[in-house]
């Protein structure tokens, strides 16, 4: 069945979407005004498929919500049957509508939506062909890959997927740190303290500790300020020595991160540092003067010690934006900031990529400036929605890899843990040492991804190896577990699945059940793609793998008692995997074929 778009472009409605605009048509037929949206799932206790709550219209009408509910189920129950739903079953609860799905029209549906094409499950057109850009993962050049990127980098991925399969199409931007006045600092640090052995042994760690040492020094010795402000002056100017170190800095860091991205399996579309923008700065500031948009005055004391006491800048007040503090543009000195390169990192996306929306995939912290940039951007003449992805921290447990005062946690640290601690888990399984190897990396990697992602973005993540790595629990193994065990269900059947069997015959409670869930999939996908929330799919597979393993140890497969229902409830199992597995890969977590 279809639907249309607004404008008339027609779309394909999965059989819940269905069953959801046949409640509201049922409903509107009896004068109530009702939408899609306004129709709930229901699970736990209450014996019921959807609901409609209809306290608003209550009220409105001057009514009890419990005596308009029971009017309209009566009303309901006597009026013709539906397509998906079972009417004559329609309840009252309090200030509910409860609905039932007809379990056999709606079992024929579900997988009739799924064998419409397999291999794009779930998939939507919600985007409708728009272009979305991320920003995510943003590294410091000269710094390493700490743990602190992490949850940017796999939940831009994640996003960066779901929105594909949601229908947008998504251009991913890995925004360097690679410009600055942090360069100047490091460029004096190099020119004093240098080694090109240690730099060229461990580049990353090495101009690390040099920016550390800088800082140190810094506090014995002004004049290494000013050292630095030259420096990067120099830098700014094009001096062939501070551009060809600056140049080499970049490229190792580069050449780090990327390894790290390959072992994470991120694949990112654009690596554009703040420096690619670099042209583009002083035009922005002096256009955003010229319109009155910024003005020149002195810094309010909510900037800190970073400008010049009674020297003038350029900022954009936003007072009238409802943002007391203004958003700075230039220093005193001319230097760009953060906030400058952004804006211009911004109107280029919207020059090339013409975008329907910005999304930034940045921690809790900079919640304040996203609201301030969003609205500078909109001062420029910008109005495309800026969306703040926001994420809390991540926290490791005691022990090796616990946070020390003054040590960066590395990443690529974490995920060899991770590694490690999976392969003593897989060490006596029966097969090759190659495959243990691999399965290890799948299911470490796996494993840190889904303990990131499985949970709401906005709160701090606590990694607990156990948990991460159990396969009893919600965690990537579990979910990688009951994909393997479906294939290995398949293999065991021929890989060669009946068409010719009526879905109907998956009658079973258990059965019923799994088949609600499963339909629920093209829904948590869309949920995720609208809020940004990945763990809305992480939710969804973990709670696919619970229902399926009850159904599995409820009826026979293998064994059922005829063949036509030994077909229907394999399909049940492929199913079950396509759900899992499309779900993992959007979360940027893979399958193993076996464990």
């Amino acid at each position: 069945m279809t639907g249309k778009r607004p404008g008339g472009q027609v779309k394909n409605l999965y059989a819940l979407e269905r069953a959801r605009r046949e409640a509201a048509e049922r409903v509107r037929a009896l004068g109530l005004p009702a939408v899609e949206d306004d129709i709930r799932d229901v699970e736990g206790e209450v014996d019921a498929d959807l609901a409609l709550p209809v306290f608003r219209a209550a009220r409105e009408q001057g009514r009890k919500p419990f005596e308009l509910a029971v009017e309209l189920a009566d009303s309901l129950r006597q009026g013709p049957g539906g397509e998906l739903l079972d009417l004559s079953r329609t309840t009252a609860e309090r200030g509910y509508l409860n609905f039932r799905l007809d379990p056999v029209a709606f079992n024929r549906a579900v997988v009739a939506d799924y064998r419409r094409n397999p291999e794009a499950w779930g998939r939507s057109d919600e985007g409708d062909g728009r272009t979305v850009v991320i920003d995510y993962s943003s590294p410091n050049v000269a710094k390493p890959f700490s743990v602190g990127h992490l949850r940017s980098t796999v939940i831009g991925q994640a996003l960066h997927n779901i929105l594909d399969w949601c229908g947008w199409r998504p251009v991913g931007d890995n925004h360097l740190g690679d410009w600055g006045t942090q360069f100047g600092k490091l460029l004096c640090a190099f020119a004093r303290w240098g080694e090109e052995e240690e730099l060229a042994a461990d580049p990353t760690g090495y101009l690390f500790r040099l920016y550390v040492r800088f800082h140190e020094e810094a506090k014995q010795d002004s004049a290494l300020e000013r050292e630095a402000r030259d420096w990067f002056r120099r830098l700014e100017i094009g001096d062939e020595v501070a551009r060809e170190r600056w140049q080499r800095f970049v490229a190792l860091s580069r050449r780090e991160f990327d390894r790290i991205y390959e072992l994470l399996g991120v694949g990112i579309d654009y690596t554009l540092g703040e420096s690619f923008y670099e042209d583009r700065l002083g035009p922005l500031v002096e256009r955003a003067l010229a319109a009155g948009v910024a003005r020149r005055e002195a810094p309010p004391e909510a900037a800190g010690g970073e400008f010049e006491a009674g020297k003038e800048v350029v900022l954009i007040p936003l007072a009238e934006q409802g943002i007391e503090t203004p958003l700075i543009l230039q220093k005193s000195d001319g230097a760009s900031l953060y906030a400058t390169r952004e804006l211009a990192t911004a109107e280029y996306r919207l020059e090339r990529w013409k975008p329907a929306r910005l999304v930034y995939v940045v921690g809790n912290e900079q919640e304040l400036y996203f609201r301030q940039f969003g609205a500078a951007l909109k001062l420029l003449g910008h109005d495309v929605p800026v969306t703040h992805v926001n994420f809390g921290l991540i926290r490791l447990p005691e022990g090796r890899l616990s946070t020390r005062a003054g040590r960066v946690i590395l990443l690529e640290d974490v995920i060899r843990e991770a590694v490690g601690r999976a392969r003593t888990v897989v060490a006596d399984r029966e097969m090759t040492e190659a495959d243990k190897d691999e399965l290890a990396r799948l299911v470490g990697i796996g494993a840190i991804k889904y303990a990131d992602l499985s949970q709401s973005r906005g709160k701090e993540v606590v990694f607990d190896w156990d948990r991460m790595l159990a396969l009893d629990g919600d965690s990537a193994p579990y979910l990688q577990y009951a994909c393997v065990r479906c294939s290995s269900i398949l293999r065991k059947a021929g890989n060669r699945p009946r068409t010719d069997f009526d879905p109907a015959l998956l009658a079973q409670p258990e059965e019923a059940a799994l088949v609600r869930r499963l339909a629920r999939f093209p829904d948590a996908v869309r949920a995720a793609g609208r809020s940004f929330e990945p763990h809305r799919i992480a939710g969804h597979c973990y709670r696919t793998a619970r229902d399926f393993s009850a159904w599995y140890a409820a009826v026979p497969v293998l064994g059922a008692e005829s063949g036509e229902l030994r077909a229907a409830r394999l399909l049940l199992v492929e199913l079950t995997r396509a759900t899992i597995g499309t779900g993992l890969r959007l979360l940027g977590i893979g399958v193993p074929e076996r464990m």
